[in-house]
């Protein structure tokens, strides 16, 4: 690994290897690179650092050729491709001292014992090696030095609070000396030399150290100290002894045991509360009921007590009760611990806000409010002087506090919930889970919530005969998860009623139904119907929901929407509360579904639909709610899939099979564009088994069934289904899919007249229900039939003919599509190439226009074929290469078959026999894959063209 050095002179060493960097120009190059920690660096960046103002006007190039000589001198030594080019200009992959220090001061802060903080600020400042940016020119070291120097004082004075802290009082004074007399207008120095001093027993020393300061400033700067080292020399006169012993409130809760984790957020908190700033620090901490906030407040308030030697107070505002804690009766504690007798207690709560104010200004206090309700809350209880912080925790984002350093918390990462479940288990308590995934289970089930976590540990840890297989298995079970999550007075249950219990009736409601559609991610749509709304209320709802913590935002879908997510505890609570929706709620949410999946359905194929079970069950929505939801046909089915079939699976269990089935037939087409015909399968197979006797619900499982074996290639299956549905018992249109998918799937198998015979019939259906495209598409399918099996070309064109002008009519792209591959197809068997590039090209255009991945694979193919037979080899090997990577992503074997097979009779038109008998050989091998005889019958022509049985232009 390259690292590189900047803190001393700039260089660079490879696994450890020094790399030879020449020369200013190039060290400095190295250093500006190295400085932008794996950020790309602009070419004007380098000329500036390389020549400031006054660049030559060579310097570009310049630029360029130290930036290779950098890049050939890191791939001599063993880093290549450690400096990339990129658009804005090079950025260098690498490890920086600098970047060490900056985690080592991180760690620090986020430290509790000052002992470790000491510990690693020292080894930040042992990363120095002189002066920084040795070696480079005057223009990067004048803008970057001072940072630098910056950066080290800093870990100079965090390092000597610590030592303070530790107690180290005596030993840090000549280091404090030699720093004043280096840095003599620092104040912050001087005052921890004062410091030291006093708490040393120095006291002496400490007051001439104050006046030497002080006459430094007044003679240097023009200046008064400061009110803190004033305040520093008022403590040191008043006091005989160091101030470290002086009685202070020290009211946080105790830290809690096996804390672990959450250091990035720590630091955050440490780092605002320690600040020095014109106003007081305010963190807020934010999460859903059981995160940790207040462990994790208790743990980086007590890490950053130094900061605030005037005392800790703390308070437990009760926010998720029915009475929270009043703000009059929180300032009598805390003015009670500020030394305010009883007989003095100021009466009114303005009153008491401001003695508080008065007793904590010119200090230095911490102060934690957990669990605040409010915003009103909160404020009489913040002091108003600089060097005083306030942590709040909450379950609210409370979004009206302002001027907050917000901290919000999500589930610990499995590695961190596995250290706390074993902090408080025990470690060697979870060996009998190891190697089963059992442990793995416990943590899932936990969701990454302290409580949790900590509640299943310590049920391991108080019964020892209770295995964590046996604690898994109970908590795999959600409807008994929250039953399980119980130790002594605390569980997961208790932490989220105190949350719901603050809903109104509205968004209880919308929680227990986003809990019972049970998606993993969602919109608001489906609460419209639920809660019988506006869509407009829905969003207020959920950014409500939101606010306290009970809902996260997801991101956007795939298509671009915003989505949300229910924590698997809090949906596990809410099914307790209430498993299931009312029929009034879900009759409405399963219309709602239908009606947008119909939108989706019409605009993914560009016609609408008409059967009778769509037009009894979709909710008849307004084209503004339709164009609202669904901005994007495919791309919205994607995105709310899951969300789609849960619908179904709650109208199947509602005995709403009438809704369910409408619902998975407008589901069929996007579901086998998506690649997920199989879920559609899956949903078929659960309608069929409790179905019953509705031949609408029977054909509609039946149908969904077929498409996802025909999608897979299963065309002996698709004929076993089909044939045993009941189909003059439903509506002409849903007859008529059935026929042509039983037409499709008979061709497939080689029963050409069986296949004409339910394509006839299809005709006849779709023409009594009007559908132009549904007939065009029977009669391209007819003309197929009769060119390819029955060898009647003139019946071929009549039907081709036909298909065109019922697809132009219908206006189906398609349909469109689909008519023209036939006509191509027909176009070659009579000779007709140059018509055949032409249709292949319209066809292979309306599929890519539409985002048809399968359909254009099959337009590519049968343009290849049309390019080799007017032949353009060229164009003709570049189609079907792109059809075999469609194939390929989409895995249709079938499709790929094709594509295999049009390169091999490609390669056999150029002469190159053995490449086509190997191309040729693969798509047999796929035949395997799908059980169409038709195409197999296919390969082996091609093959015994290859070995010369067949003439060299026989049509396949």
């Amino acid at each position: 690994m390259l690292e590189a050095t900047v803190l001393g002179p700039v260089g660079a060493r490879v696994h450890g290897t020094p790399v030879p960097v020449k020369g200013r120009l190039g060290r400095t190059v190295l250093a500006v690179l190295a400085l932008a920690c794996r950020q790309p660096v602009s070419v004007e960046r380098l000329i500036d650092a390389l020549w400031g103002e006054l660049p030559p006007a060579t310097a570009r190039t310049q630029v360029h050729i130290q930036v290779s000589k950098l890049r050939a001198a890191l791939d001599r030594a063993g880093a290549a491709g450690a400096v990339v080019t990129v658009a804005s200009g090079y950025l260098l992959d690498c490890l920086v001292d600098v970047d060490e220090v900056r985690r080592l001061l991180s760690t620090a802060r986020a430290a509790g014992d000052p002992a470790d903080t000491a510990g690693l600020l020292r080894s930040a400042l042992d990363r120095w090696a002189g002066t920084p940016l040795g070696g480079v020119t005057p223009y990067l070291a004048g803008a970057e030095l001072l940072r630098l120097d910056e950066l080290r004082m800093c870990l100079v004075e965090e390092w000597i609070d610590a030592e303070l802290a530790c107690g180290r009082a005596a030993r840090l004074l000549p280091e404090l000396s030699a720093l004043v007399r280096a840095h003599p207008l620092r104040e912050g120095l001087h005052h921890r030399r004062m410091l030291a001093l006093h708490r040393a027993g120095r006291r002496a020393d400490a007051l001439a150290a104050f006046h030497e300061a002080r006459r430094v400033l007044r003679d240097e700067l023009g200046v008064d100290p400061s009110p803190e080292l004033l305040a520093l020399e008022a403590e040191i006169l008043a006091v005989g002894t160091p101030p470290a012993a002086a009685v202070v409130p020290a009211q946080l809760p105790p830290r809690t045991a096996g804390f672990a984790g959450r250091a990035a957020e720590s630091a955050a908190i440490r780092a605002a509360v320690t600040r020095r700033t014109d106003a007081p620090p305010l963190v807020l901490v934010t999460g859903m009921p059981g995160i940790g906030k207040t462990a994790l407040a208790v743990h980086a308030g007590a890490a950053s007590g130094h900061a605030h030697p005037d005392g800790q107070l703390y308070a437990d505002l009760r926010g998720a009760d029915a009475r929270p804690a009043a703000p009059h009766d929180v300032l009598g504690g805390f003015l009670r611990a500020l030394g305010v007798p009883a007989r003095s207690m100021p009466a009114t709560v303005e009153e008491r806000t401001a003695e508080f104010r008065s007793r904590t200004a010119g200090k230095r206090v911490l102060v934690l409010l957990d669990n605040a309700a409010t915003a009103g809350q909160i404020e009489p209880l913040l002091a108003a002087d600089p060097g005083c912080a306030t942590i709040v925790t909450s379950r609210s984002v409370l979004p009206e506090v302002e001027s907050a350093v917000r901290v919000p918390l999500g589930p610990l990462p499995d590695q961190v919930a596995g250290t706390v479940l074993a902090n408080v288990a025990g470690a060697a308590r979870l060996d009998d889970g190891d190697g089963d995934g059992t442990v793995a289970t416990v943590i899932e089930a936990c969701g990454g919530v302290p409580l949790a976590l900590r509640i299943a540990g310590a049920q391991l840890a108080a019964y020892p005969k209770l295995s964590v297989a046996e604690l898994a298995a109970r908590l795999s079970d959600e409807s008994r998860r929250m039953r399980e999550l119980v130790a002594g007075q605390r569980s997961v249950r208790d932490s989220l009623d105190t949350s719901f219990r603050l809903l109104d009736r509205e968004t209880r409601a919308a929680m227990l139904a986003l809990a019972a559609i049970g998606s993993a991610t969602f919109t608001g749509w489906p609460l419209a119907p639920v809660l019988d709304v506006p869509l407009a209320r829905t969003e207020e709802v959920l950014a409500h929901l939101c606010a306290m913590n009970l809902l996260d935002q997801a991101g956007p879908g795939r298509d671009g929407v915003p989505r949300y997510r229910m924590h698997d505890l809090v949906r596990a609570y809410c099914r307790t509360v209430g498993p299931s929706l009312d029929a009034g709620p879900l009759n409405r949410l399963a219309g709602w579904a239908v009606a947008l999946t119909r939108h989706a359905y019409e605009g993914i194929l560009g016609a609408p639909v008409g059967y009778t079970v769509l037009a009894e069950t979709a909710a008849p929505l307004g084209r503004d709610v339709l164009g609202h939801v669904v901005k994007e046909p495919l791309s919205w089915v994607g995105a709310d899939v899951d969300v789609l079939l849960a619908v179904f699976a709650l109208a199947v269990r509602g005995g709403l099979l009438r809704l369910a089935a409408a619902l998975l037939l407008v589901l069929r087409a996007p579901l086998v564009r998506l690649d997920l015909s199989d879920h559609g399968a899956r949903a078929a197979a659960r309608l069929t088994a409790v179905g019953g006797p509705d031949p609408v619900v029977r054909v509609t499982a039946a149908l969904v069934t077929a498409t996802a074996r025909m999608h897979r290639s299963r065309y002996a299956d698709v004929v076993a289904i089909l044939n045993e549905v009941p189909l003059r018992d439903v509506d002409f249109a849903l007859r008529a899919e059935v026929l042509t998918k039983l037409g499709d799937a008979y061709e497939r198998c080689g029963d050409w007249h069986r296949a004409i015979t339910a394509v006839r019939e299809a005709v006849g259906c779709f023409r009594k229900s009007g559908n132009l495209a549904g007939m065009s598409g029977c009669h391209g399918t007819l003309a197929a039939l009769y060119r390819d099996h029955l060898g009647d070309l003139g019946a071929a064109r009549v039907h081709g003919a036909k298909a065109l002008r019922l697809a132009d009519a219908a206006g189906d792209w398609k349909t469109r599509a689909q008519v023209r591959l036939v006509v191509v197809r027909t176009a070659l068997a009579c000779g007709d190439a140059a018509t055949a590039v032409g249709l292949a090209e319209q066809a292979r255009g309306l599929a890519e226009q539409h985002g048809d991945p399968i359909g254009w694979t099959w337009c590519l193919a049968a343009e290849a074929d049309a390019h080799r037979a007017n032949g353009d080899l060229l164009a003709a090997r570049r189609c079907a290469d792109r059809a075999l990577g469609l194939a390929r992503r989409t895995r249709r074997p079938d499709a790929e078959s094709a594509a295999l097979l049009a390169l091999a009779s490609i390669e056999l038109s150029a002469g190159d026999r053995a490449a086509a008998r190997r191309l040729a050989h693969a798509a047999l091998r796929l035949q395997d894959r799908f059980d169409s005889p038709v195409e197999r019958v296919g390969v082996e022509r091609v093959l015994a063209e290859i070995g010369g049985q067949l003439p060299s232009g026989a049509a396949r």
